[in-house]
């Protein structure tokens, strides 16, 4: 994993290919689309928001996807519940999806140390754009 300041500067260029043969590309731990919807007012900027590198696809020889395609899985369910229960497709709140960040990075094994780091990308952002927020106890899921 590759923790990057931004999304326009993620790292590798090219991106190429990760050691278990996905190709690399940047998530955002806040969903990219609801930021926009909801982080708007603030001055959010898809390209300016921190990602980590991970890879992406079905994984070779597996019946699992790669990481990355795992918590676009995760997000797009949630929106698609969400739609589903007539609620907007991006009505979640900035804490809720917090949470989902924890919980879509610890389902997938990732050490609390590694959502230590993506947390504080998110809390660094939004403590940029002043916007309101409660950090998440990862005590509570660690």
């Amino acid at each position: 994993m590759i923790f990057n300041k931004s999304h326009k500067n993620a790292a590798p260029k090219p991106r190429g290919f990760g050691p278990n043969g996905g190709r690399l590309e940047s998530h955002h731990g806040l969903q990219g689309e609801w930021a926009k919807e909801n982080l708007a007012k603030y001055g959010y900027d898809y390209k300016e928001a921190p990602t980590v590198t991970l890879e992406t696809g079905k994984i070779p020889g597996a019946n699992k996807d790669h990481p990355h395609t795992e918590l676009n899985n995760r997000q797009s369910e949630r929106r698609d519940d969400r739609i589903a229960e007539g609620k907007g497709k991006w009505s979640s709140t900035l804490q809720e999806e917090l949470t989902f960040i924890v919980e879509d990075f610890k389902a997938l094994g990732f050490t609390r140390e590694t959502i230590e780091k993506i947390m504080e990308q998110q809390y660094k952002m939004l403590d940029k754009l002043k916007v309101p927020y409660r950090r998440i106890n990862l005590d509570e899921y660690f």
